[in-house]
């Protein structure tokens, strides 16, 4: 188990209660990369178990696994809930 690093979480509390669903149904919260075309790159969540160099961080409770291949050290990360058609998570890197 690699633990993270420098990291800030900001979670929306709508984003809070579908982590829950996840947790409670003993699914991996996994933070990846995702092409998204034009728009260059994508950050998406996925239940996906951790892997060798991927980091782990505890956040409020959840247990939220960062894949090696995002870049977000030293960076604060919000995760949020929505979308005008399709909900989804919505997870966003910023400088802190």
């Amino acid at each position: 188990m690699n633990i993270g690093g420098f990291m800030n979480f900001e979670i929306t509390d709508r984003a809070k209660e579908k982590l829950l669903l996840m947790k409670e149904q003993n699914l991996p919260i996994t933070i990846m990369r995702y092409p998204a075309g034009l728009l260059g790159i994508k950050y998406i969540i996925v239940p996906a178990k951790q892997t060798e160099n991927d980091k782990l961080y505890n956040v409020d409770g959840f247990d939220i696994i960062v894949n090696k291949d995002c870049e977000f050290e030293n960076k604060t990360v919000k995760i949020d809930y929505g979308g005008l058609v399709l909900k989804d998570f919505i997870v966003t890197p910023k400088v802190s």
